[in-house]
């Protein structure tokens, strides 16, 4: 590990299987050798042997097989103060905890924010378009605001959004543009394999980024490219 950093990686696996592009997917995470992960759509078998692993909870309000999970949070050290939200919109989709790293407590929040047509025409079948995802970023934001101001934040997962705005709606993209303004986002604007939707933002520098398509030698892995950013303590 670089002095004074860490590397923190996210990735939505589109719900890697246990067999042929979920072997593939957990061959590509160890390779990225980050020091923690937010795995999207995924399941804990895709993650490190060793290290420490939370989840945002088993229901978002869809019908899935018992060993999906919307929002996974890795790292190989110690992660406690464990908070999920348990209603709403991200009900299954954010996690947060505390992160005993080498170079002090971080504060990680690892979040899975609705794509814009959630609940609509599938699963409750109640919803609008983008209302699950505003929802979502309200709660964020309220779990957000009760965080010690002195603990460096890094939040991390799908996101949802193109950052810069693309074609969502201006009041959407303005809403996450508001959510985000405590942190950096690292992943933003012109990236490598990007436009990126799972991004990493933070209250640290970033130093370095890395990204990697959907598609690694040839084989399809994920219908999102992923990313890995270093960032130090400042």
């Amino acid at each position: 590990m670089h002095a004074n950093t860490i590397t923190v990686a996210s990735w939505n696996t589109e719900w890697a299987p246990n067999s042929g592009r979920g072997v593939a997917v957990r061959k590509q995470i160890g390779a990225v050798d980050a020091d923690v992960w937010v795995v999207t759509e995924g399941q804990h078998w895709l993650l490190p042997d060793s290290g420490h692993a939370v989840d945002a909870g088993d229901d978002w309000g869809y019908d899935a097989a018992a060993h999906r999970r919307k929002t996974l949070l890795w790292s190989r050290w110690p992660l406690t103060d464990i908070v999920r939200l348990d209603r709403g919109a991200g009900k299954g989709r954010v996690v947060t905890a505390r992160n005993h790293t080498p170079i002090g407590e971080i504060q990680i929040l690892a979040v899975c924010i609705p794509w814009a047509s959630a609940h609509v025409t599938t699963g409750r079948k109640d919803a609008t378009n983008w209302s699950e995802h505003l929802e979502c970023c309200d709660q964020i934001a309220g779990l957000a605001s009760g965080f010690d101001p002195l603990v460096p934040t890094v939040v991390a997962g799908d996101f949802n959004q193109r950052i810069p705005r693309a074609r969502q709606p201006i009041r959407v993209a303005e809403r996450l543009t508001d959510l985000l303004t405590p942190w950096r986002v690292h992943t933003a604007g012109e990236v490598e394999h990007g436009p990126l939707i799972d991004h990493i933002a933070s209250t640290m520098e970033g130093v370095e980024l890395l990204a990697w398509p959907g598609r690694v030698d040839g084989i399809r892995l994920s219908d999102h490219s992923g990313a890995m950013c270093r960032l130090r303590c400042t």
